[in-house]
This record gives structure tokens, C-alpha cells and sequence, in this order.
């Protein structure tokens, strides 16, 4: 077999292992408390696709550019919604008041939307499509990880939308009110419920806002 395709998986092996492994460094320099075994869970795939790649083992690279392309998808559809999930007003109001995102996370959104990109790219490359033919694996086709990426994140906005109506987002709002007064505006930004027997204990951040200050206002209340 054609080993043309060894260099091109172990370069993103390696920029796999890299990344999984700062990443992994760097939890390791915090506490392991609340989401931490979560937010360990991206650094340890990084760290077994790198592996896997530098191995250059095609079924990897098949699972890897599939993963990338889902994730590439999902991220691009989530910069392009994201400031649509709030009025826009209370996003004005955020980054006038200083409160918007900081630049070291936008840098880091555009690095791993960029990122994924590349290894798209990377593992799409004639060589290893070549190599994939030889070794008689079929390809995959990358509309559906797309299609997929772009439909959860469409099924996110949803089920955002539905959560801002109703009663619970109502009674949130109305509670919101009594704790900051009047002349705010509000927006819902979560709303929980867990049963707990014969009622619902009822949790919700509301974000209130005007043209001096934002506060995130938590609510609860207990609803048949």
C-alpha cells in the first residue's frame, strides 16, 4: 500500500496529542471540583484520536474527520445564532457595560472553528482517500455530519424559544421584577424543574437589564 498518507495523519495526530494534552495540563493545574471530569472529556478524545492517527490507522481518520466536520458544523451554526438567542438591546447593553465575551474567548472560538477546519481539510486530502480505496473502506459522506451539527443546533434554539414561554417564564419574569423594581427589561435565560413528589421546584435566571447596568436575577418557586 501507497504510505503517502502517513505524514499527512501524523501531523494531525500530533496537533491532536498537543491539544489534548494542554488541554488535560491545564485542568490539571485547577481544582478538580464541579465540571471538571466533564471539561476533561474533550482534552482525553484529543489524546486517543492523536494517538490513533499517528498510528495511521484509516478507520481513525475516518472517525476524526466525520467527528471534526460535525463539530466544525455545529460551532459555525452556533457563532451565526448565538446573537439571535437574545435581544439584541440587552447585547448592546452587555458590550457597552463591558459584559460582553472577552477577547481570549473569542480568539479561542475562532482558533477551534479554524482548527476543525484544518482537519477537515487535512484528512480529506487525495492521499488518504487513495489509502482508504486500497484498504477497501467506504467513504463517508460529510453532508450528514453537517447537516446534523447545523440541525442540534437549530433544535438548541427551540427549545430556548419554548422555554420563554408560558407560565414558568411569566411567573420568572414577574418575580424577577419584585426583587429589582421597575424600569428593567427581562429576558429569560434558563428555566429548570424538578419534581419532587407532589409539586415542582421551579429554578430560573433571568437577566435583567437598562441602559446603566445588566443582573442575572436566580428565581425559585414550587408549581403543581
Amino acid at each position: 500500500m501507497n504510505q503517502m498518507h502517513i505524514p499527512l495523519l501524523r501531523r494531525v495526530g500530533a496537533v491532536l496529542l498537543a491539544a489534548g494534552l494542554i488541554t488535560l495540563a491545564a485542568l490539571a493545574l485547577e481544582s478538580f471540583q464541579g465540571m471538571a471530569a466533564f471539561t476533561a472529556g474533550p482534552g482525553l478524545v484529543a489524546v486517543v484520536a492523536g494517538v490513533g492517527l499517528w498510528r495511521g490507522n484509516l478507520r481513525a481518520a475516518l472517525g476524526v474527520r466525520w467527528l471534526a466536520a460535525f463539530l466544525l458544523a455545529a460551532g459555525l451554526s452556533l457563532l451565526f445564532f448565538l446573537p439571535l438567542m437574545q435581544p439584541f438591546s440587552l447585547t448592546f447593553a452587555q458590550l457597552r457595560l463591558g459584559q460582553g465575551p472577552s477577547l481570549s474567548l473569542l480568539a479561542a472560538a475562532v482558533l477551534g472553528v479554524l482548527g476543525l477546519g484544518w482537519i477537515v481539510w487535512q484528512l480529506g486530502r487525495a492521499p488518504i482517500d487513495a489509502a482508504r480505496t486500497d484498504a477497501g473502506l467506504q467513504p463517508r459522506d460529510m453532508r450528514i455530519p453537517a447537516a446534523a451539527g447545523v440541525a442540534l443546533v437549530v433544535a438548541l434554539g427551540v427549545f430556548l424559544v419554548a422555554m420563554r414561554v408560558g407560565a414558568s417564564a411569566h411567573q420568572a419574569r414577574a418575580l424577577a421584577e419584585q426583587k429589582v423594581g421597575e424600569g428593567y427589561r427581562f429576558h429569560i435565560s434558563w428555566v429548570s424543574r424538578v419534581r419532587t413528589g407532589t409539586v415542582s421546584q421551579v429554578s430560573a435566571v433571568v437577566i435583567a437589564w437598562n441602559d446603566n447596568e445588566v443582573r442575572r436575577i436566580p428565581v425559585q418557586w414550587e408549581a403543581p
